[in-house]
């Protein structure tokens, strides 16, 4: 064999030799690239899936709260009415209506009763039917 022949032998091989380290170089670039983006295929997956659930909590809050809010307007005006009935029947009683007799030594007086009194005093009563009245 030639000197020549030798070269050229040792050169193909090394081509041969540099084919095969490119294809196995490609084909573990392929696999480290597609384990990559399944990699971030699923970090993407899971702060998608993450921020969803942050979203369906926060929406479930504004939710609960919006009507416990709506439940203390509602109950807010029961009582505004409540109250505005309880105002009306004082203010439609005649001052001089209620009257107690005060038993002294040697006297009785009369004297009116302050209305307040009474109708505080009747509000727990009737303050439930009122309402039942009111809102049924």
């Amino acid at each position: 064999m030639s000197l020549e022949s030798i070269i050229k032998h040792i050169l193909d091989k090394a081509d041969a030799d540099r084919e095969k380290i490119i294809r196995h170089a490609d084909e573990e670039a392929h696999k480290i690239i597609q384990a990559a983006k399944q990699e971030v295929e699923e970090l993407y997956n899971a702060s998608i899936e993450k921020e969803r659930t942050l979203y369906e909590k926060e929406k479930q809050k504004l939710i609960i709260s919006a009507r416990l809010e709506s439940r203390k307007d509602l109950l807010k005006a029961k009582q505004e009415s409540i109250d505005s009935v309880f105002e009306k029947l004082k203010s439609n009683i005649d001052k001089g209506v209620i009257k107690k007799e005060l038993v002294r030594q040697n006297r009785v007086e009369e004297t009116t009763e302050d209305i307040d009194f009474y109708i505080d005093k009747i509000r727990l009563d009737y303050e439930t039917e009122i309402a039942k009245i009111l809102f049924e």
